[in-house]
């Protein structure tokens, strides 16, 4: 699909995720750095079923938190279930409806992916499940429906950290969330018992690419056109997370990735032409969504997600991992992500705020209100989209808001 460089997206024909990574790269084309992280991000899920048919054990799960450091430690990949969305379609939410009796108005994300984990029954790939309590009330029904289906499912307890927690109580909960990290292990592997060894490694391994994003973040600042929307969101929002189950490739490549924007000569004229936006939400499947962004002017510079807190590595690695996510995990997530935006846009000077959520999906759209409410008393303009989390190109209502928005503040 031989696609020009700078077109009219409207006149793009582009219908499916795939066609729009594709295209990326192509962008991408003077950059062999990010051309391989959209390889990686491409061959995530695929790779990950391919090693685990060939002997690696794999566990979809959230990907993010506290999962790789353990998981890769335990010698299992973390595979995100959501990245199954790009592979979804109509068809997947309407298997949802039917099959599972999901009401039409349940979260997109939620019936792409149990569509998903449906369709992947008894043919040989992942069977196991690896889900959280406190990621929402209708994702806790979808593992019961799959253990009955006959998927291997293991579900932590709700791991929240109240505002006033301190002392003892936190000590207590720390405790406990040790036992929970060795019920994963013995789950996983039969044992409880995990070697500290590798989870230092992982920890450090995760500490030093913490580093090394928030360096290309920063390089971003200079280079603000260099990486373009969907890359940089993948990169982040997805491969930090969980190297997009390759490690040792996605280090790799970020490392050639700091050494090209480091070599890259600064164009003031780019810097003041760019409209530097903060993200305010998951990783969206309408990649089109970042496409329209980018051809309006506008760059991508912030994220909800921006690497701020480290583990430490002074302490015990399972007691680390349980501290690091009591640091980050506080009740009243919405304020507390609140903080991690405005953080954003001030480091940023940012002009705009885009606030994106799946349709169906009650417990974000509360989120993002509360945010738009803050952003606006403090007099920094947003604009709120709900789209859906199956693949395909974007309604043509989200890209004209998109490109109405930038535009608006290009003015």
């Amino acid at each position: 699909m031989a696609l020009p460089l700078k077109v009219d997206l409207e006149a793009l024909d582009i219908n499916s995720q795939s066609e729009y990574v594709t295209y990326s790269k192509q962008v991408h084309d003077y950059s062999p750095a990010i051309k391989k992280l959209l390889d990686l991000s491409e061959d995530y899920v695929p790779g990950s079923e391919r090693a685990f048919k060939a002997g690696r054990p794999a566990v979809w799960c959230q990907g993010g938190n506290y999962q790789p450091p353990l998981l890769y430690a335990l010698g299992v990949t973390p595979v995100a279930y959501s990245e199954m969305g790009r592979y979804s379609s109509k068809e997947d939410m309407l298997l949802a409806e039917d099959v599972y009796q999901f009401p039409v108005e349940t979260c997109s994300m939620l019936k792409c992916t149990v569509a998903q984990w449906h369709k992947r029954l008894n043919t040989g790939t992942i069977n196991r499940i690896l889900g959280s309590s406190s990621s929402c009330e209708p994702f806790n029904l979808s593992w019961e429906l799959m253990r009955l289906r006959g998927y291997d499912v293991f579900v932590n307890e709700v791991i929240y950290r109240g505002p006033s927690v301190e002392g003892e109580r936190l000590e207590q909960l720390v405790d406990f969330t040790v036992e929970q990290l060795r019920d994963v292990a013995e789950w996983l592997t039969g044992s409880r018992d995990v070697d500290e060894t590798k989870l230092s490694f992982e920890i450090a391994r995760k500490n030093r690419l913490l580093r090394k994003v928030k360096k290309v973040l920063d390089l971003r600042i200079l280079h603000p056109f260099y990486m373009k929307s969907l890359a940089i969101i993948l990169t982040l929002n997805v491969g930090l997370n969980n190297y997009f189950g390759r490690p040792d490739d996605y280090e790799a490549a970020i490392d050639e990735l700091i050494v090209e924007l480091e070599n890259t000569p600064i164009d003031e004229k780019e810097i003041q032409k760019a409209i530097p936006l903060v993200w305010a939400g998951g990783t969206g499947q309408e990649f089109g969504v970042y496409e329209a962004i980018d051809l309006a002017g506008g760059a991508l510079l912030g994220l909800r997600s921006a690497p701020f807190k480290d583990y430490r590595e002074d302490i015990p690695p399972l007691e680390a991992i349980a501290r690091w996510v009591y640091d980050n995990s506080i009740a009243g997530a919405g304020v507390y992500a609140r903080h991690v935006l405005d953080a954003e846009v001030t480091r940023l000077k940012a002009r705009g705020v885009i606030l994106y959520g799946y349709i169906g999906c009650s417990f974000a759209s509360i989120d993002r209100e509360m945010w738009r409410r803050f952003f606006h008393e403090k007099g920094l303009p947003c604009v709120n989209l709900e789209g859906s989390f199956q693949t395909g190109a974007p309604t043509g209502q989200v890209l004209t808001r998109i490109k109405a928005f930038v535009e608006m503040l290009a003015a």
